[in-house]
């Protein structure tokens, strides 16, 4: 039974540049570092940005959490202790006072088309939401980015950042942490996403898709764009339905 939908947000919900979005975050982020931490500027950059590829990497193995990963490695490689009181509050500050207005005409974010109607669609049916997005930020970087795209008063039961998470998309076990949070099976939820790498658990652990990207991936339930979606979801309905008929067959026989 489809008891949830759980929604990425960058591409999906937020129509952003992301990549200019990063540029400017590690940019003015490594540059506050330094000042702080008296070093210099090009090598903090180079350690923020090395740190955010080590929180990146899918295929790694930790116990500790996103946050706690980032935070060793900007030390490592950069000699900034992030957990300092004065270090973690400036960095914060940054996120929820400053970084809100660095929205300019090349990052260009602002809510998706169809978005609403797709979480209103979904809470019309009485299912349950929560945000999916991949958790290489902090709460306050990804609650600027949800401002943005109008998502902040959205009834979300889980939003993934990196102080909640140990895994990045497309690690299954990013995904069954999650819904372990939300006590869901893979079965009970459709994701509804736009990247076809991230937003399709690798290895399949039966959790479905619904693509609102380019092209159409053989793995999703539905293909379409984000502006469709509302108007679709009895057919994207019906087809979740098919699909976890079939996958049970499959593991009947297969037993």
């Amino acid at each position: 039974m489809l008891k949830a939908v759980v929604f990425d947000m960058d591409q999906t919900l937020l129509d952003i540049n992301l990549s200019a979005f990063i540029a400017v975050l590690a940019k003015e982020e490594s540059a506050l570092l330094a000042d702080i931490g008296r070093r210099n500027p090009l090598s903090m950059f180079a350690a923020y940005t090395a740190a955010l590829l080590d929180v990146n990497r899918a295929e790694r193995d930790n116990t500790c959490t996103n946050r706690e990963l980032f935070d060793a490695a900007i030390e490592r490689r950069g000699g900034v202790v992030l957990s300092d009181p004065v270090i973690a509050d400036a960095l914060t500050y940054y996120e929820r006072e400053i970084l809100p207005g660095r929205n300019d005409a090349i990052i260009d974010a602002r809510p998706m088309k169809g978005a609403a109607k797709a979480i209103e669609a979904v809470l019309s049916r009485g299912l349950r939401i929560a945000l999916l997005t991949n958790p290489s930020f902090g709460a306050a970087c990804i609650e600027c980015r949800m401002g943005w795209g109008q998502l902040l008063d959205v009834p979300f039961e889980l939003v993934t950042t990196m102080e909640n998470t140990r895994r990045v998309k497309p690690n299954p076990e990013y995904y069954t942490d999650a819904l372990d949070e939300l006590g869901l099976k893979p079965s009970e939820v459709l994701m509804v996403g736009n990247d076809r790498q991230r937003d399709f658990p690798t290895p399949d652990i039966g959790l479905q898709t619904a693509f609102v990207g380019r092209g159409t991936p053989v793995r999703a339930t539905w293909c379409g764009r984000m502006d469709q979606f509302a108007e679709s979801f009895d057919e994207i309905e019906q087809r979740f339905y098919k699909r976890a008929e079939r996958n049970l067959i499959d593991l009947v026989q297969e037993v």
